[in-house]
Parts: structure tokens; sequence; C-alpha cells
């Protein structure tokens, strides 16, 4: 249990960076970049040796690992996007309503049970997904124009968190790598962190960024905690926990807990909709994972 709770806090402290970044001007594309750098080194020293080997090239993950990559700078990216955009409490949600992908997918490949418990989980995801979007124009004009001109990028987290999570089943199922092993996740880190470097290069060639010692240290804060995050997981699913158990304790953890962060630090205004497309989402996440 000790290591879900780790993964839950350090999942809700990546949430938090995210809206902190807006207040210490931290360019948040930056800031990814040497984040996914930092986990490289983190898991440098996890292993006690360099974990990227020549070796793993042939490994049959490789090509996911390599997919996963431009899938995570992209999706860690649009993360960003919709925390700074919409708040805390809404980027979580949208990240952990990946379920609606993830497990339609596990039913119908790989014949995991299904029922209506699980029907009733959809329904109430779908409309979980609305409600804590739905903006109140009467209250903040600026905000709902906003909501209404930018929605697909809490759409596409959605998405994207989706396909990450579609993928990591597919290897999962397919014992294409060994989950207690971090290299696989590592290569995925490196590979994001190469393809950031060099839009960043590309970047700072066309005066598109400005270097800053302030997004070095964004980055490192953040990769920290993003490191973290992934290896307790692991670790939590080789303690003789259940997937099912784990994931969705996991999932109702970190929108809880950011949510109260989100309301007590960060002092985020939540509409009765908003809170009943929250409760909706928990009730929803509760039912797809233990249906």
């Amino acid at each position: 249990m000790l290591f879900l709770l780790l993964t839950v806090l350090c999942s809700v402290a990546l949430g938090f960076l995210f809206k902190l970044f807006g207040r210490w001007g931290v360019d948040g594309f930056q800031a990814i970049v040497f984040n996914y750098f930092t986990c490289v080194f983190c898991g440098w020293i996890h292993l006690g040796q360099f974990p990227i080997q020549q070796s793993n090239f042939n490994a049959p993950w490789m090509p996911y690992a390599l997919i996963l990559g431009l899938i995570f700078i992209s999706g860690f990216n649009l993360a960003a996007q919709t925390v700074r955009h919409f708040g805390v409490t809404i980027g979580a949600i949208m990240q952990k309503m990946s379920i609606l992908m993830t497990v339609p997918f596990a039913m119908l490949v790989y014949d995991e049970s299904s029922g209506w418990t699980k029907i009733t989980g959809f329904i109430l995801a779908l409309a979980a997904i609305v409600l804590v979007n739905w903006t109140e124009t009467k209250k903040n004009e600026d905000i709902s124009i906003l909501n209404k001109t930018m929605w697909w990028i809490p759409l596409l987290t959605w998405v994207l968190s989706g396909f990450l999570e579609v993928l990591f089943v597919k290897v999962q199922k397919e014992n294409l790598a060994n989950t207690a092993d971090p290299t696989f996740i590592i290569t995925i880190f490196a590979t994001a962190g190469c393809i950031g470097l060099v839009t960043a290069i590309i970047g700072y060639g066309k005066n598109r960024l400005t270097w800053s010692w302030k997004n070095l240290a964004g980055g490192i804060a953040l990769g920290i905690p993003n490191y973290g995050s992934m290896v307790f997981m692991l670790w939590a699913l080789n303690s003789g926990l259940e997937g099912s158990f784990v994931f969705p304790v996991a999932n109702v953890g970190i929108i809880l807990f950011t949510t109260i962060g989100a309301v007590t630090l960060f002092h985020e205004k939540l509409s009765l909709i908003n809170w009943l497309g929250i409760g909706f989402a928990l009730g929803a996440i509760a039912l797809i994972s233990f249906g």
C-alpha cells in the first residue's frame, strides 16, 4: 500500500508543478524536455548502470518504446496546457478518463470480463467528461470563451492518455517487456527526451525559445516525481496487489487529492455542475475497474 500511496502523491505533484510553472514563469515545454532527461538520470542511479544498452535495440518492446516516447512528450505538453487553461482538477480528470479507451480495448482484444456494471460506468464517464468541462458564462465570460475555443486541448489529452494506456496493456498482455524491469520505461523517457531536445534546438535556432536556468530547474523538479510515479506503480503491481485494485484506487486517489489541493492551495473555483462531474468520474472509475 505504501508504493500505491507514493504513486498517487507523485502523480498529484506533477499537476501542481504544472500549475506553479505559470506563476514562476517557467516555460512548460522546455521543463518537460529536461524532465525526461532527469527521468533517465534517475533510472541510471536506480539501476546502477546506464539504462540504454545496444542490446535493447533488438528487444521486442523497442518499437513500442519509440511510439510511446512520442506520445509521452505530446501528451505531457497537452496535459500542461490543460492544467494551465482549465485547471488542475480538470487536467487530472481528463487523464484518468483514459479508461474509456483502455477497458474496451482489453475486453474486445483480450477477452476481459464485461457486464452492466462497466456499461453503467461508461455512461457515467461520458457524462463526467461533459460536466467537468462545463462553464458558466455569467460568472467569467473570458474563461468561457477560452474553454469554447480551446476545448480540443483536454479532449486530445484524453485521447493520447488512452492510446498510451492501450499500448501499455498490449505490451503487458503479450509479455513483450518485463514490467519488473524499469529499462522499458526508461527507454520511453529517453525517446521522449530526444524528440523534445531536437524540437527545442530548432526552437532556439529560430528564436522561438529562450534559454533560462529556471526552465532546467523546473524540469528537474518535474522529472523526479514523474519517474517516481511510474516506478512506484510497477513496485505496487509487483508487491502482490492486483492490477484491478491498483489502477482504480490510484486513479480515484489522484482525482481526490488533486481536487482537494486545487481548491485549498490554488483556490480553483468549481461550480456545482463541475462537482457533479467529479462525482460521476469517481463513480465511473470505480464501476469500470471493479465491475
